[in-house]
């Protein structure tokens, strides 16, 4: 029996594109529902500022209005002469109302006042899929050139003026076949597809034998509730030294968040399954200048300008609190080598959520943007979280990271 998704859309362009594209890789035992067949009409407020989070809340409004897998769409075409438009707005740049030819017009008026008859562009998409236990996000782009003569009548939306680099056709004179081998959805499908493939197998898209990035995050957040089974499992993942050593940091910084005894045990465990494998850290000097400028360092790093302010809060409240969190947290622990500070602060958000540190999160959630994390790598967190300790501390994850509303 076929697994059944809704396509939260009313497109049948995009629904039917978006068969194509499971036929096409072979993925025949899902079959899309286009969400009209399903719930009916349903209006959506797409208010978001980025495709992420409109894909986000038309995937969660029809979820919630049908309890079945859901995948939603947000694409859109941004033009570099336009500064990026319209972007978000591509399905109603002509207006509320407006149709496939009144956006296109809209973009070739706009271009016109511009002094262009061409412009690089890009085409973006990226897919949210929702369902019982988890959420996540794929996204795909196609780079080239928009043009304000239509060139072709094949495809939908601006297909007509978007000639992708190395063609000289437009989306809307190719074949899907070629259309959907380079296309933004295509792409982001394609990723969609290989994650759908990774839920029913139960693997990671790593190999399932080597440790991965996720393997990191369920390690910290397993070890701050007691999941010895989810760090002995990690643990046993661990290939090489190296390795080795990235689980032993990831636990050891367990105890800034659950104390000593949740990153003992976790420890322990690890110990058990690798043993003498596991290797043991060089016991660094104490040198409180210098985890003092290394802890002062890595805080501007990741709190930005909002690190002086913070600092004049802890000042106020606790002068040794302040002290110990630079010298201790930040100089001592968060700065030794073994992880990076991105896997570090992807690792705490993991842990924070579990523990529901709602203040706490936000911080780190902001400070992992800071250092660089994406919206795939948030989301990925929500997946460990969700698969440790449920859909409330995925909600709380989820909506911290929406109320600080990064622009991807």
């Amino acid at each position: 029996m076929k697994r059944q998704v809704v396509v939260a859309t009313g497109n049948s362009h995009k629904v039917q594109e978006l068969s194509d594209l499971f036929a096409r890789e072979g993925l025949t035992d899902i079959e899309l529902l286009p969400m009209s067949q399903v719930i009916g009409p349903l209006k959506i407020e797409e208010d978001g500022l980025t495709f992420a989070e409109n894909a986000l809340i038309k995937a969660r409004a029809v979820y919630e209005s049908c309890m079945l897998p859901t995948i939603a769409d947000d694409s859109g075409l941004c033009i570099d002469v336009l500064e990026g438009q319209p972007g978000v707005r591509s399905a109603r740049f002509g207006g509320p109302q407006a149709t496939d030819s009144d956006n296109r017009d809209a973009v070739r008026r706009a271009m016109i006042q511009h002094g262009s008859s061409d412009s690089a562009a890009r085409f973006v998409c990226v897919l949210c899929y929702i369902d019982q236990y988890r959420t996540f996000f794929t996204i795909g782009e196609s780079a080239g050139k928009v043009v304000v003569d239509d060139q072709g009548s094949g495809g939908f939306g601006y297909d007509p003026m978007f000639i992708p680099d190395g063609f000289d056709l437009s989306y809307a004179q190719m074949s899907a076949e070629q259309k959907n081998a380079i296309s933004h959805r295509g792409r982001a499908t394609s990723e969609m597809i290989a994650r759908l493939r990774d839920i029913e197998l139960g693997t990671s898209s790593a190999n399932a034998h080597e440790l991965s990035r996720a393997d990191l995050y369920a390690a910290s957040a397993a070890a701050v509730i007691g999941r010895q089974d989810v760090v002995r499992a990690v643990a046993s993942r661990a290939a090489d030294e190296y390795q080795r050593s990235q689980v032993r940091e990831t636990l050891l910084q367990t105890y800034l968040f659950a104390g000593f005894p949740a990153a003992l045990d976790a420890l322990a465990t690890a110990h058990e399954v690798m043993g003498n494998r596991m290797t043991i850290d060089e016991l660094e000097p104490f040198d409180a200048m210098l985890f003092q400028r290394r802890g002062e360092e890595l805080c501007r790093k990741i709190y930005g300008r909002v690190y002086e302010r913070m600092m004049e809060r802890f000042e106020a409240i606790s002068p040794s609190m302040r002290s110990w969190m630079i010298i201790e947290g930040y100089g001592k622990t968060l700065s030794r080598p073994g992880l990076s500070t991105l896997e570090r602060e992807l690792c705490i958000v993991c842990m924070l959520a579990v523990l529901g540190r709602t203040t706490q999160l936000y911080s780190h959630v902001r400070g992992a943007i800071a250092v660089g994390a994406t919206m795939h790598d948030i989301a990925e967190c929500m997946d460990v979280v969700v698969e440790l300790s449920g859909r409330q501390a995925y909600e709380l994850l989820k909506s911290t990271y929406l109320s600080i509303r990064p622009i991807d």
